[in-house]
């Protein structure tokens, strides 16, 4: 199926350079707006030396299953007006909400069948929209029902395990530096100072650090975003891979036994959904990303997404029929 693309601009609070993507503009179709992850990489996932095309890949994936697709620029990166720097997860999350009503509004789109899909950090964005705008389902990927505390400590973890296996004198230095132990207690100070202020922005160890930002992720737990998840009522597709060293897999066990939720942890795929070919390190990450990246997505991966959309009409009918029958046995007689 042949894809078009129009760059527009969304506004909100701020303006949003976006993308869309969609088949034609004949009849109505289901939509879905990609939430990217941490970071200034570009609606598309590049940046400068990081060229992994992820949000393109997923967006021109999806528009050849015959949806439109939206994939915009974070605040104050790239065509996007605002400030990056100060900006906090409830500035994100409410630019988040600004593009999915923007979708909603193309004639050519169904505003009832509008599905949010976060990536990484945007995995905990579009979870914590679920609750500020009506949408048809959530796709998270490498983040569903994880905090940024717990993600982090995981990242720590996997380095100083990692680092406690690395013979001579490069093991030596990494255990010095990158201990499980020192990474946790550097966390800790800058979670305090960020706590203990008010500021938007400050500087730890000489670098410049959102202390808005991450004050309001800490205001949130693995179980908040779980919480949450149960409480949505409408299908939700959460995929971690065991390899990805960015969030863990295993905290998909917290909601898989969830009736709407499918959880799916695809074997040796990493955090952008790209099947491993190496040791997998955490010191090399960065490497294997930028390797990965001119490969496809994981075709496991993909098929389960494709089916899952695939199905989207049935899940969503069931959910309609059971929150009408829900209504009528609330409803006095």
């Amino acid at each position: 199926m042949a894809v078009n693309e129009e760059e527009i601009t969304v506004a909100g609070a701020v303006s949003l350079g976006a993308t869309i993507a969609y088949p034609d503009k004949e009849r109505k179709r289901p939509a879905i707006v990609i939430i990217m992850g941490t970071g200034k990489l570009d609606r598309d996932g590049n940046g400068p030396g990081s060229r992994m095309n992820i949000y393109r890949s997923l967006s021109d994936m999806f528009a050849e299953q015959g949806f439109v697709t939206i994939r915009y620029d974070k605040r104050g990166t790239h065509r996007s007006s605002g400030d990056f720097e100060g900006a906090g997860l409830s500035d994100f999350t409410d630019d988040a909400v600004s593009v999915t009503r923007y979708v909603k509004s193309l004639p050519y789109v169904d505003e009832d069948k509008v599905i949010v899909c976060g990536h990484s950090e945007g995995a905990m964005i579009a979870t914590l929209l679920s609750g500020k705008e009506e949408t048809a389902g959530l796709m998270l990927l490498g983040g569903a029902a994880v905090c940024l505390k717990d993600a982090l400590r995981y990242q720590s973890r996997l380095a100083g395990e990692q680092s406690a296996e690395k013979k001579g004198i490069t093991g030596a230095i990494l255990r010095r530096a990158a201990s499980q132990d020192k990474t946790d207690a550097r966390q800790d100070e800058l979670f305090e100072r960020c706590l203990n202020t008010d500021a938007d922005i400050i500087r730890f160890k000489g670098v410049k650090m959102s202390a808005k930002w991450i004050r309001e992720h800490l205001s949130y737990t693995s179980d908040d975003y779980a919480e949450m998840l149960r409480e949505y009522g409408k299908p939700i597709l959460a995929v971690t891979g065991t390899a990805d060293l960015s969030a863990d897999c295993r905290s998909l066990d917290s909601i898989r036994d969830i009736p709407e939720v499918t959880c799916y942890a695809p074997e040796g795929v990493n955090h952008i959904l790209r099947e491993i070919d190496d040791d997998n390190s955490i010191m090399n990450v960065r490497k294997q990303y930028l390797r990965l990246s001119a490969k496809p997505i994981h075709p496991g991966t993909a098929e389960v997404m494709i089916k899952w959309l695939s199905r989207f009409e049935e899940r969503r009918r069931v959910w309609a029929i059971r929150g009408n029958v829900l209504s009528c046995r609330r409803s006095p007689s």
